[in-house]
């Protein structure tokens, strides 16, 4: 485990959704959320843990209550399918990761693979997603 700070706590999902941001959200608060998250991770290449459930983006989020994410379902799928693709291509470190080694994972994976997770997510319509997939030269610290 890095030992110089705490890993920042990633649903595992947010990161194909650095890939596509474009400082566009639910309100502004849930953006600069996002923003100050994707600086310190996308652009930061800070260390992190990769899990399946909400974390400091989500707490913007309107679809996050006191009971839960009302899409848990589905967002807990995009995780899971995100953690499988990191392991296939050889990240098994999930607790103390650095966003480039994930990057390097997922860069390995094919466009329509990445697409079959995020096909279903309301953001996917506006087609930066399907772009940074198919570029993978957008993709910083990979």
């Amino acid at each position: 485990m890095n030992r110089n700070k705490v890993p920042i706590i990633l649903r595992a999902h947010h990161l194909l959704c650095f890939l596509g941001f474009r400082g566009l959200g639910y309100s502004k608060e849930f953006v600069e959320n996002f923003k100050s998250i994707y600086k310190r991770v996308y652009l930061g290449n800070s260390y992190i843990k990769v899990v399946s459930f909400p974390d400091k983006i989500c707490r913007c989020c309107p679809n996050l209550t006191a009971a839960g994410c009302r899409f848990e379902d589905k967002v807990k799928m995009y995780d899971e399918k995100v953690i499988e693709l990191l392991k296939v291509y050889g990240l098994s470190d999930l607790e103390d990761v650095l966003p480039s080694e994930a990057y390097s994972a997922l860069k390995k994976a094919l466009p329509q693979q990445l697409e079959s997770i995020c096909r279903t997510c309301e953001w996917f319509a506006l087609g930066f997603c399907r772009e940074s997939f198919y570029r993978k030269d957008l993709w910083k610290n990979g």
